[in-house]
């Protein structure tokens, strides 16, 4: 990397950050006047060895499986791909995903390692949304036994509003993704016959190519490389139920009489209803949520250490790590013009 590129990306980080920052600040102060209104007085925190290895070791485990899940999927491709790439992708993907709107930012980084490892464009896609893909099959699978603890949460203006939200965002997505995938190699044969060559057929023809590539990949990803398909999605389930236990543990160290399924249920909801919304690192929504969902659990006086005991575990630290996977890699030029 290039002097220019390197302060050109530090910008982007700190732009990012700060940005992060301002956000996440902001919603700690709503929630300070709204629920704690005055300096908490009476907190106290209980401290066992065996809630705080809980905690150690759910944090090892959804962040380690986490890791496999790409692993598995990047193996199919390229039988080169290592742990080690699958850690950069993973926790560099979330420091990109904490500092840019809608989490995107992860996406062009992964992307670009992917084809550091000769994985095409299109193969690459595969793997991020298939990624995507196993979240959505352990929420479709998780959800009819979540629903006894969610009734009265599911009845809110503030769900009622998200799940609104997410029904547009998610139905135009897959709207056009499943006609691209239809009739992608019909509308290479129409470019083929009626555009004569010039520079607008050749990016069209790139463009279909792009999803030739990215349906073949998903065809391979369930013929095969059915296993490692497997594999991945089971290690996406422990690294999703590890991180949704987490906030059963950190609640403990404030309420020793938490239900654990109720935490667990809370922390789901919260998770799906936070993953794709438009400021950076689901910042505001996250701790509003959390604020909204554990308050009555935690109590109001201890609810803004918790939230931040929770983000600093679940979110910052894995940040933070992959801070420093990200500077390790070279050559950013492509990957750091993208991140905006």
């Amino acid at each position: 990397m290039n002097p220019r590129e390197k302060i050109r990306l530090k910008s982007k980080i700190k732009k990012g950050l700060l940005l992060f920052f301002i956000f996440t600040l902001s919603a700690y102060i709503i929630i300070f006047f709204f629920y704690v209104k005055d300096t908490p007085k009476n907190i106290k925190i209980h401290f066992e060895f065996l809630n705080l290895f809980a905690i150690i070791l759910l944090f090892f485990l959804s962040n380690f499986f986490n890791i496999l899940r790409v692993y598995f999927l990047g193996k199919i491709f390229n039988r080169e791909f290592n742990f080690s790439d699958s850690y950069i992708f993973t926790l560099g993907g979330v420091l990109l995903a904490l500092i840019t709107p809608f989490q995107s930012g992860g996406m062009p980084f992964q992307l670009f390692l992917l084809s550091k490892k000769k994985i095409n464009l299109g193969n690459a896609t595969s793997v991020l949304l298939m990624r995507g893909f196993q979240s959505v099959i352990v929420f479709i699978l998780t959800i009819p036994f979540m629903l006894i603890y969610l009734q009265n949460v599911l009845s809110t203006s503030y769900v009622g509003n998200l799940k609104k939200y997410f029904m547009i965002i998610y139905s135009f997505a897959f709207t056009i993704l499943i006609f691209i995938v239809i009739f992608n190699n019909k509308l290479k044969i129409i470019l083929e016959k009626k555009l004569s060559d010039n520079l607008l057929k050749k990016i069209l023809i790139k463009i279909v190519n792009f999803f030739s590539n990215f349906t073949g990949g998903i065809k391979t990803i369930f013929t095969d490389g059915i296993k490692e398909n497997i594999i991945s999605l089971i290690s996406t389930f422990i690294s999703l139920y590890s991180y949704f236990a987490l906030s059963y543990f950190v609640i403990k160290l404030f309420n020793s009489d938490v239900d654990f399924m109720k935490a667990f249920s809370l922390q789901f909801l919260l998770t799906y209803l936070s993953a794709f919304v438009p400021t950076p690192g689901s910042s505001g929504v996250a701790e509003g949520g959390t604020a909204l969902f554990f308050s009555q659990i935690v109590g109001k006086e201890n609810i803004l250490i918790y939230i931040f005991l929770f983000r600093l575990i679940s979110t910052y630290i894995p940040a933070f790590l992959g801070l420093f996977s990200f500077l390790k890699i070279k050559d950013w030029e492509m990957s750091a013009s993208n991140v905006d």
